[in-house]
């Protein structure tokens, strides 16, 4: 089995990381860095609205996923990292964070929902990154 130095859990919603969390426990006791991820919008970019009503929104999206992010770092008893990606290009900047970071390996939760292949962004993942993608039925 490949030990992965830097190991990136992007995440959805606080269900899905407290999930993923269990399960990457043994990750982490055999060395491996982990930084947990949230993809949020970024609404300027899309340009739909008044920049002050656009600009109240991702900043409570924001707020929002980093208060997320803080409860499960405080959840779990080994060391974690965060990263709030705000973007429209969602496969470019986190390709691009990935690099930049140094990870080697993606994890994903996924739900079997009426629709999942449909409205799942995380089985798209693993054609659009250069590192392996690790994709966990939720």
């Amino acid at each position: 089995m490949q030990i992965y130095k830097h190991a990136l859990l992007l995440l959805n919603d606080e269900t899905d990381g407290q999930f993923l969390l269990e399960g990457v426990q043994g990750f982490n006791e055999q060395g491996t860095a982990i930084t947990l991820g949230h993809l949020t919008a970024d609404y300027g970019e899309l340009d739909i609205a008044s920049d002050a009503l656009t600009k109240d929104r991702q900043s409570a999206e924001v707020i929002a996923a980093k208060e997320m992010l803080s409860r499960l770092v405080d959840s779990v008893s080994f060391p974690v990292d965060v990263k709030e990606i705000v973007t429209i290009h969602r496969f470019k900047d986190v390709e691009a964070y990935v690099t930049e970071a140094g990870i080697d390996l993606v994890i994903m939760g996924h739900k079997n929902r009426l629709f999942g292949m449909l409205s799942s962004h995380s089985i798209e993942f693993i054609n659009h990154l250069t590192v392996d993608v690790l994709i966990k039925h939720i």
